[in-house]
């Protein structure tokens, strides 16, 4: 930091955000990736040869390594080190991403002041940076993107102040974090060229994928693994998915400032050429993943949040050079705020409580012995409502299968088992009506593809739907 007025600066933005955020922080989630890093953060030591649950899980399938592994160690030892009332929950988890959301916001003012644009353009963009639904959700849930960013933001951040060692180590562990990070590794264009530059670019960049592989290859990981579409593609996420997922999601974060991002670009285009241009050159390859098809390159976060990041620059640009107090910024940022919340913050809350209310209606049945087989997304969060902060339950009982066959339910070898079905949200059932296959959704109807045994009904509330199957 340059002088104390930055630091200043910095720290206000970061304790207001991290203030924001953490009030925000929902105790109940529809993420189960959120559910299980919290609970395997409570293991003796950190998991580090699978990415979620056991392989004794699958059914018929082949776990992933783990390539979340910065995540699973600062997680970890956030749990390990906090009080018990807060390690028995998914609120620390979603504390962590909160304190990395906020320091997002943070950097984002460092970086473009350290890169020449002058202190009220970079503060109108670090706040337009921490109010991007994206980054505003991923810092509240727990998820890893959150998390992902910051730790590129201080790769860029360190390479902009020449220090090198930094850089090397903040870039291989956002890599370990998810190695779509290394996609980012073009926002060091962004630095004014010099003879040297591209020596430490490459120096950079060659030191840390050697640590990273080395990394991997001492702790017995195979991330080849990833690359194998035939097991971790995930079902209905074909390229006109992404194409179409992308856009609306372009759509739903900019909103009602879109006019606004449109005027930016003009903007920055003619009073910022350069940075503007090495901006979108550097978040080309994130759109590389539009292509290419197994879950290892189609984490939405990973790639989405970085693209959102770039957008801020422009769209705050143009928003320091308007008078706040404007009607139209007004309505702009007060439906920004209530989408942001109904189509964002209050479905997580709301599905992920009501997937735990028919975990809680098993337990009080008597349902608490016998394993659930079906969705991850239903499945996990069911269970945790059922069986709590547990995580030798959740590998025990829990089976995934996203549409169990008779096959898949033979496989589990139990004489009864619980069948959970998601019901689809709103927004993917108006998906569905643009007739796009990789848009359809599936109707599973455990009867058709079952024949043995008996399936009964048991539960069912705007959510979930729950079958029990028994021999």
């Amino acid at each position: 930091m340059r002088n104390s007025e930055d630091k200043k600066i910095f720290s206000f933005l970061t304790l207001f955000f991290l203030i924001f955020y953490t009030l925000q922080i929902p105790l109940h989630t529809s993420k189960p990736d959120v559910v299980v890093f919290a609970m395997r953060a409570l293991s003796k030591l950190p998991i580090l040869n699978y990415a979620y649950l056991a392989p004794n899980t699958l059914i018929e399938g082949t776990a992933l390594p783990n390539y979340h592994l910065g995540h699973t160690l600062i997680l970890w030892l956030a749990y390990h080190l906090a009080p018990a009332s807060l390690s028995n929950s998914i609120w620390l988890s979603g504390f962590v991403s909160s304190i990395c959301g906020a320091l997002i916001v943070g950097l984002t003012f460092l970086i473009w002041k350290e890169l020449g644009i002058d202190k009220k353009k970079s503060v109108i963009i670090a706040f337009t940076v921490g109010f991007i639904p994206s980054i505003w959700e991923e810092s509240l849930i727990g998820e890893i993107y959150a998390m992902q960013l910051l730790f590129i933001l201080l790769f860029v951040y360190s390479f902009l102040r020449n220090k090198i060692f930094i850089s090397i180590i903040t870039f291989t562990f956002a890599n370990l974090i998810s190695p779509l990070s290394g996609l980012s590794f073009g926002l060091l264009l962004l630095k004014p060229w010099h003879k040297n530059t591209l020596k430490k670019i490459f120096l950079i960049g060659g030191v840390s994928l050697a640590v990273y592989l080395l990394i991997y290859f001492l702790i017995g990981s195979n991330l080849l693994n990833l690359l194998n579409p035939l097991s971790t593609e995930q079902e209905g996420r074909g390229i006109i998915y992404r194409i179409v997922v992308l856009i609306v999601f372009i759509i739903l974060n900019f909103n009602f400032f879109s006019l606004y991002l449109y005027k930016g670009l003009k903007e920055t285009f003619k009073a910022e050429k350069e940075k503007i241009t090495k901006l979108l050159l550097a978040t080309l390859p994130q759109l590389l993943l539009l292509f290419l098809g197994s879950t290892f390159f189609i984490e939405l976060g990973s790639f989405q949040l970085p693209i959102f990041w770039a957008l801020a620059f422009p769209l705050g640009y143009y928003l320091s050079t308007i008078n706040f107090r404007n009607l139209y910024f007004a309505l702009s940022f007060m439906g920004l705020v209530i989408l942001s919340y109904t189509l964002w913050i209050y479905p997580n809350t709301k599905i992920g409580s009501s997937r735990e209310a028919a975990g809680k209606w098993l337990k009080k049945k008597g349902y608490d012995n016998i394993s659930i087989i079906g969705s991850w997304e239903p499945g996990i969060n069911v269970l945790y409502g059922r069986d709590g902060f547990n995580l030798a339950e959740l590998n025990k009982y829990y089976f995934d299968a996203p549409f169990p066959s008779e096959n898949e339910i033979k496989c589990t070898k139990k004489d009864s088992v619980l069948i959970v079905s998601q019901k689809k949200t709103p927004l993917r059932i108006l998906f569905s009506y643009l007739h796009i296959t990789s848009m359809n959704i599936p109707k599973y109807e455990p009867k058709r593809k079952i024949k043995t045994g008996i399936i009964s009904k048991l539960y069912e509330n705007d959510s979930v739907l729950l079958y029990k199957w028994k021999k």
